[in-house]
C-alpha cells in the first residue's frame, strides 16, 4: 500500500489503492490520472487481456510522449507504470480502498458490478460509478452497503478534462462523499457535487444542445458549417465532432435514459440517427462516423499524419439528406445554445447544482462552454434574462415547446433578477 496522500480532507484521505473496473478508453484514462497524478497503485480488471493491454498502452503512450519531450525521466516513467497492474479476476481486490467502475451503460451490468465488488472487496471499499446518465440510487439498489456507493463521473479524455462530478444518492455516507472528493482532487480534478438525477448536470445540459445540432443536420445544414458555427461561438469543438469523439453509440444510449427519467421534447434524439448505428457508424472509435478517419482521412504530405478533418460525404446518403447551407451561423449557434441555457436554469431550479457558480464551473470544465463568456449563468446575466426569455419564446413559436422558457427564467425576467 502506498503512503497516505497529502491534501484533500484530512479526516478522510484519498484511497491508498484504487481499482478501475474495465480497461476501455475511459478506464485507461482513470487509471492514468490515478497512478500519475494521485500516485496511487491501480489494479485494472477487465474481462479480456486485450482490455488490460489497452489501458496499459494508454498510460504508456502518454508518458512516452512526455519522455520524448524531455518532460519526464525514464526512471519516472517506469516508476509510474509500476503502479499499474491488471487482472482478469478479482485477485488483489481484497485490499483496494476504492473501485471505480467504467463498464457499459446497462443497469443490470452495474448491479452485477456492485455485488461482485461487495463480495470480493473489504468492508471499507467505496464503490464509485463512472456512469454518465444512470441515477446512482438505481445502481445502489443492488448494494448491501448503499452508503458506500457514489457517482464519480469523469469526462473524456480523462487526462485532459479537468471536471469530475461527484454524485451522492440519498443513502451515501458523508465519509464516502469526502473520500471521493479528496480522491478526485488528488487526481488533479476540480470536483462539483451534483444531485442524483438522470444525466446529472453536464450531460443534462449537453443533451438538448446535441439533439438540436442533430436536427439541424437532418434539415440539411452541412456538418462542417454546423460545427464551424459553434466554434465561432467559442466552443473548443463542434457538436458533431464531439459526437464522433464520444461515440455515436454512447449518445444513442444516453438520450432514451434522459427522456424516460426527465421527459421533455428537448431530450428526444432524432429517430433518423438510428440509421447511423445500422450502418455501423460509431465515430472515431471504429473509424466510421461523420468525419473521415484512418486510411480514408486526408494526410499531410510532409508529416504523413491526418490533416484537416474532412466530412465523410456518404453520411448524408445514410441519413437521406442533401446538404445545403441555408441558415446564418449565428442562427445555428443560437438554436443549439438556447436549449443548453434553458436546461441549465431548470437544473439549478431543481437543485441539480447547488449554485450558479457550480453550474458555470461544470459547463466550462466539463464541456468547454466558452470561458470568456463566464459559463451559462454568467452569459444569461450578460444577455439579460428578459431578452433570453424573448428569444426562447420566438423559437418556441417557430419550432415547438422544446424552446418553452422554464418557470425560473420567466419569474426572473418578471422581477428583473440576475443569477449573480
Amino acid at each position: 500500500r502506498s503512503p497516505r496522500l497529502g491534501g484533500g480532507d484530512k479526516a478522510y484521505p484519498p484511497p491508498h489503492e484504487a481499482a478501475p473496473q474495465h480497461g476501455g478508453m475511459m478506464g485507461g484514462g482513470i487509471a492514468f490520472v490515478t497512478a500519475t497524478k494521485a500516485g496511487v497503485p491501480v489494479r485494472i480488471k477487465d474481462v479480456a487481456s486485450a482490455g488490460i493491454g489497452n489501458a496499459m498502452r494508454y498510460s504508456y503512450d502518454l508518458l512516452a510522449r512526455k519522455l520524448k519531450r524531455r518532460q519526464l525521466l525514464r526512471s519516472e516513467l517506469e516508476k509510474q507504470m509500476s503502479l499499474l497492474t491488471g487482472t482478469l479476476d478479482y485477485s488483489g481486490f481484497h485490499r483496494v480502498d476504492m473501485v471505480v467502475e467504467a463498464v457499459f451503460e446497462d443497469i443490470n451490468l452495474k448491479h452485477q458490478m456492485v455485488q461482485d465488488v461487495e463480495r470480493e472487496c473489504g468492508e471499507h471499499t467505496v464503490f464509485a460509478s463512472n456512469t454518465s446518465s444512470l441515477p446512482i440510487h438505481q445502481i445502489a439498489s443492488a448494494a448491501t452497503h448503499p452508503e458506500r456507493v457514489v457517482g464519480l463521473h469523469y469526462f473524456s479524455p480523462v487526462d485532459k478534462m479537468p471536471l469530475a462530478e461527484i454524485i451522492p444518492h440519498a443513502g451515501t455516507s458523508a465519509e464516502t462523499v469526502a473520500t471521493t472528493l479528496a480522491f478526485a482532487r488528488a487526481q488533479g480534478k476540480t470536483p462539483i457535487v451534483v444531485k442524483d438525477e438522470a444525466g446529472f448536470y453536464v450531460n443534462r445540459i449537453l443533451a438538448p444542445y446535441m439533439n438540436e445540432a442533430a436536427r439541424l443536420v437532418l434539415e440539411g445544414e452541412p456538418v462542417e458549417v454546423l460545427d464551424g458555427a459553434l466554434l465561432d461561438f467559442g466552443f473548443p469543438v463542434g457538436p458533431i465532432t464531439l459526437l464522433d469523439e464520444v461515440g455515436i453509440d454512447v449518445g444513442a444510449k444516453i438520450s432514451p435514459i434522459l427522456e424516460k427519467e426527465l421527459g421533455g421534447e428537448q431530450f428526444q434524439a432524432p429517430k433518423a440517427f438510428d440509421k447511423l448505428l445500422e450502418d455501423d457508424r460509431k465515430g472515431r472509435k471504429n473509424g466510421k462516423g461523420f468525419y473521415l478517419y484512418g486510411k480514408a482521412a486526408p494526410r499531410n504530405k510532409l508529416t504523413g499524419k491526418e490533416g484537416k478533418k474532412t466530412v465523410d460525404a456518404s453520411v448524408y446518403d445514410v441519413l437521406g439528406v442533401k446538404p445545403q447551407a441555408k441558415l446564418a451561423r449565428q442562427e445555428i449557434a443560437e438554436r443549439c445554445v438556447l436549449l443548453m441555457l434553458n436546461e441549465a436554469a431548470m437544473a439549478l431550479d431543481g437543485g441539480v447544482v447547488a449554485s450558479a457558480r457550480d453550474g458555470d464551473i461544470g459547463a466550462i470544465f466539463g464541456i468547454g462552454f466558452p470561458p470568456f463568456l463566464g459559463g451559462p449563468f454568467r452569459y444569461m446575466d450578460s444577455l439579460g434574462i428578459d431578452y433570453l426569455v424573448g428569444r426562447l419564446e420566438h423559437h418556441q413559436k417557430r419550432f415547438g415547446d422544446r424552446f418553452a422558457p422554464c418557470a425560473r427564467l420567466k419569474a426572473m425576467a418578471a422581477e428583473q433578477q440576475t443569477f449573480y
